[in-house]
C-alpha cells in the first residue's frame, strides 16, 4: 500500500509556527526594552556632550567680553595720557595700554581658533578691517604724547582715534551679542532636545510594549490569511488583478510543455498602448490607471478562458494563445483584439480613443523558450509601432539584427561627442562663370571605433531622436566657422561656408545665440556664413519660420534652401520666405543630360531664381555630361563628386587654388538662352 500522508504532522505545523512566532515576539519585546535602556543611557551621554558645547559657547562669550573691555580700556588710557604730564605716570599708563593690547590680541586669536558661525566670522573679519584703520591712528596719538605734543595728541584722539575705536567697539558689541545669542540658543536647544528625547523614549517604550502585545495577538490569528494574500500579490498585478511577469512566465512554460507534447502552435502577443503617455500627461495618472483597467477587462473578454493575459507593467500587456493548429487562428484573434481595443473608452464622463500596437512571435518557429518568444514579440511590437501604430507585426529574424544594431549604435552615439569621434569634411561649390570656389559645404562624418567612417544617413536620425543633434550641430557650426576664418587668413577672403541645420536645431531657442557666438568667437564675417535648411523644416509653422529666418538674416548671414524641388513648399510659400539661395536637388541633376523633363525643370528653377533674385547651386554633379548640361542652361554654381568628394579640411586648400574652368574643360562664357541668375550679396 502506498504510504499515507502524516496528517498529525500537518496539524502540528500551524501550532509550531504559532509558538515560534510568539517566541519571536517575546524576544522582540525584550529587545525593545533593552534598546530603550541603552537609549536612555546614551541620552545622558549626549546631555553631557551638549553641556560641553554650551561651555564652549560661554568661553566664546568671555573672550568677546575681554576684547570689548581691552578696547575700551585702551581708549580711556589714551585719553588719560593726553592729560598727564608726569613721565612716571605716563610710563605706567603706557605699560597698561600695551598690556590691554596684548590681552585683546590673545583673546582675538583664541576666538578665531574656535568654531564660529558665518555671522561671527563676518564680524571678526569686519573688526580686523576696522582695527587696521584704528591702530595707525592710535600709534600716531602715542607718538605725539611721547613727543610731549599733548594738545595735538588730544585733538587727533578726539577727532579720529575715538571715532575709529568706537566703530571697532560697535562691531565687538555686535559680536558679543551674537555669541550670547548663539550660546543661549545652544543651551536652550540642548535642554529642549533632552526633554523631548526623554518624553519620546518613554512614550515609545510604552507604545512598543502595547503594540507588541496587540500585534502578536493579531498576527497569530491572521497568519494564514496574510500568507495567502502575499502569495497572490507576489504573482498578480496590483492594479488589474492580472498575472504579473513572474506568474506569466510560469504559465507560458507550462503552455510550451503542452504544445510540445501535442505538436500545436503558440502565439505570444506583446501589446503596447499607443500614445498612453499623452493620456497620463494630459488627464493625469488616475485616468491612466482607469484606462489600464478597462484595457485589461477588454483583453480578458476577447480571449478564451484557457488563454493567458498578463500585465508586465506600465502600458505593456502580453497574451498567450495556445492550442492552435495554424497562424491564421492567431491572426484572427489579433484582428478581434485590435477592433476591441480601438472602440471608445468611457472614463470619468469622458470619451477616449486609444489604439494599440501588437508584436507576434510563434512557437516553435520564432523561439522554443519563453524568454526568446517574449523578446521576439517585443521586437515585433516596436516594428509595428514604428510602422504607424494601431497594427500588428509578425516577428522576422531580421528584426533582431536590426534592433540590436540600432541599440548598439545608439549606445555608441552617446559617447561619440565626448570622445571626439565626429569629424568634419568639406565639399567645394564651384562658380562656372569665374572658375573659382565660391563656398564649401561643411559635412559631418562619424569615425566609429569599429565600423569606420559612417555617413550621416547612418546616425542623423538617432541624433534627432536623442536630441544630441543640438550639441553636435553646435560643434559643427563652431568648427566650420573657425576653419573658414583660417582659410580667409590664408588668402581666400571671399570664401563662404555652408552649414546644414536640422529641424530641431532650427526651432531650438539657442540657435540665434549659437550663430552669434560662433561668428564672434571665430572672427568670421557674417556674410561668409550660409545656413542650409530643408523645405520640410519651414512648412511646420510658416509664420514662425519667417520670423526666425529674419532674425538670422539680421545677423548678416545667408539662408539657403537645400534639396529644393523634393519637399513640400509651393511657389506661394517660397515667395514669403526671405531666402538667398536655392540648391537644386540631385534628383533633377541625375538624368539631366538624357531626360528632357529634368532639363526643363532645372531650366524653370533657374528662371525662377533669376526672377526672385536668388543664387542657385546644383547638387550631385557626378559626370561631365551633367556638368555640360547645367552649364548650357546657365547654372552658375555646381557641387558634386565630379569636382570633389567631401574631404578633410587639410585637403581643401589644393581645391581652392584650382582654376576650375580649365580643370573641368569648359568655357567661361555663359550661354545666351538663360543668363546666369545674379549671385546673392552674401553667398554663391
Amino acid at each position: 500500500m502506498p504510504a499515507q500522508p502524516d496528517t498529525s504532522s500537518r496539524h502540528l505545523r500551524p501550532v509550531a509556527w504559532g509558538a515560534a512566532l510568539l517566541a519571536g515576539f517575546i524576544a522582540q519585546l525584550l529587545l525593545i526594552l533593552f534598546v530603550t535602556m541603552i537609549g536612555l543611557s546614551q541620552l545622558d551621554v549626549t546631555t553631557d556632550n551638549l553641556k560641553t558645547v554650551v561651555d564652549v559657547h560661554m568661553r566664546k562669550q568671555n573672550l568677546t567680553k575681554t576684547m570689548v573691555t581691552s578696547a575700551r580700556e585702551r581708549t580711556l588710557i589714551m585719553l588719560m595720557l593726553t592729560k598727564i604730564d608726569d613721565p612716571f605716570e605716563r610710563d605706567e599708563l603706557l605699560i597698561r595700554f600695551n598690556e590691554q593690547g596684548a590681552e585683546y590680541a590673545v583673546a582675538r586669536l583664541a576666538l578665531q581658533d574656535m568654531r564660529l558661525n558665518k555671522q561671527e566670522q563676518k564680524l571678526i573679519l569686519k573688526q580686523q578691517q576696522l582695527i587696521k584703520i584704528a591702530q595707525p591712528i592710535q600709534e600716531q596719538v602715542i607718538d605725539l604724547i611721547s613727543a610731549n605734543h599733548n594738545p595735538e595728541a588730544e585733538d587727533v584722539l578726539i577727532k579720529y582715534s575715538i571715532p575709529a575705536q568706537n566703530q571697532v567697539l560697535a562691531v565687538l558689541y555686535q559680536l558679543d551679542t551674537e555669541t550670547q545669542e548663539v550660546a543661549r540658543a545652544a543651551s536652550h536647544k540642548a535642554y529642549e532636545a533632552q526633554t523631548v528625547a526623554r518624553f519620546w523614549m518613554y512614550l515609545l517604550c510604552g507604545a512598543a510594549l502595547l503594540v507588541g502585545v496587540i500585534v502578536a495577538a493579531v498576527v497569530l490569528r491572521y497568519t494564514t490569511r496574510i500568507s495567502h494574500e502575499r502569495e497572490h500579490l507576489a504573482i498578480h498585478d496590483a492594479l488589474t488583478g492580472l498575472p504579473n511577469r513572474r506568474l506569466f512566465m510560469d504559465r507560458l512554460e507550462q503552455a510550451l510543455v503542452h504544445a510540445n507534447r501535442h505538436k500545436t502552435l503558440i502565439g505570444v502577443l506583446f501589446i503596447d498602448l499607443d500614445n498612453f503617455k499623452r493620456v497620463n500627461d494630459t488627464l493625469g495618472h488616475a485616468v491612466g490607471d482607469q484606462l489600464i483597467c478597462q484595457v485589461a477587462k477588454r483583453l480578458r473578454a476577447a480571449l478564451r478562458e484557457e488563454d493567458i493575459v498578463a500585465r508586465l507593467g506600465g502600458d505593456e500587456f502580453v497574451v498567450v494563445i495556445g492550442d492552435v493548429d495554424g497562424v491564421t487562428q492567431i491572426l484572427h484573434v489579433v484582428d478581434k483584439m485590435l477592433a476591441v481595443m480601438g472602440a471608445p473608452y468611457q472614463i470619468s464622463e469622458r470619451e477616449l480613443f486609444n489604439s494599440c500596437s501588437i508584436g507576434i512571435s510563434i512557437y516553435p518557429t520564432d523561439g522554443v523558450n519563453s524568454s526568446d518568444l517574449l523578446k521576439n514579440a517585443d521586437t515585433a511590437m516596436y516594428h509595428a509601432k514604428s510602422s504607424g501604430k494601431n497594427r500588428y507585426h509578425l516577428y522576422d529574424a531580421a528584426m533582431n539584427a536590426m534592433a540590436e544594431d540600432r541599440l548598439q549604435l545608439d549606445t555608441d552615439l552617446h559617447y561619440a561627442l565626448e570622445r571626439n569621434e565626429f569629424v568634419f569634411y568639406y565639399q567645394p561649390q564651384v562658380n562656372l562663370n569665374t572658375g573659382r570656389t565660391d563656398a564649401v559645404e561643411a559635412l559631418i562624418r562619424w569615425n566609429h571605433p569599429h565600423k569606420g567612417l559612417l555617413a550621416p544617413a547612418a546616425f542623423l536620425d538617432l541624433l534627432e531622436d536623442t536630441g544630441e543633434i543640438i550639441n553636435v550641430g553646435r560643434k559643427l557650426l563652431m568648427t566650420a566657422c573657425n576653419q573658414t576664418a583660417r582659410w580667409h587668413a590664408a588668402g581666400f577672403s571671399d570664401l563662404s561656408i555652408a552649414v546644414n541645420v536640422s529641424g530641431k536645431e532650427f526651432w531650438h531657442d539657442d540657435l540665434i545665440q549659437n550663430v552669434r557666438h560662433a561668428l564672434k568667437q571665430s572672427g568670421l564675417p557674417p556674410q561668409s556664413l550660409q545656413l542650409e535648411l530643408t523645405e520640410g523644416i519651414l512648412m511646420g509653422d510658416i509664420d514662425s519660420a519667417v520670423r526666425k529666418i529674419l532674425e538670422l538674416k539680421a545677423l548678416g548671414i545667408t539662408i539657403a534652401i537645400d534639396d529644393f524641388g523634393t519637399g513640400y513648399s509651393s511657389l506661394a510659400h517660397l515667395k514669403r520666405f526671405p531666402l538667398d539661395i536655392l540648391k537644386i536637388d540631385r534628383y533633377f541633376v541625375m538624368d539631366i543630360q538624357s531626360d528632357p523633363i529634368n532639363e526643363a525643370l532645372v531650366n524653370s528653377i533657374l528662371a525662377l531664381c533669376k526672377g526672385l533674385n536668388l543664387g542657385t547651386v546644383a547638387e550631385g554633379v557626378e559626370s561631365q555630361s551633367q556638368l555640360e548640361s547645367l552649364h548650357k542652361l546657365g547654372c552658375p554654381v555646381v557641387q558634386g563628386y565630379l569636382i570633389s568628394r567631401p574631404a578633410p579640411a587639410e585637403n581643401i586648400i589644393t581645391l581652392l587654388n584650382c582654376h576650375w574652368l580649365q580643370e573641368l574643360g569648359i568655357s567661361g562664357d555663359v550661354p545666351a538662352r538663360v543668363s546666369a541668375p545674379p549671385s546673392s550679396s552674401s553667398g554663391p
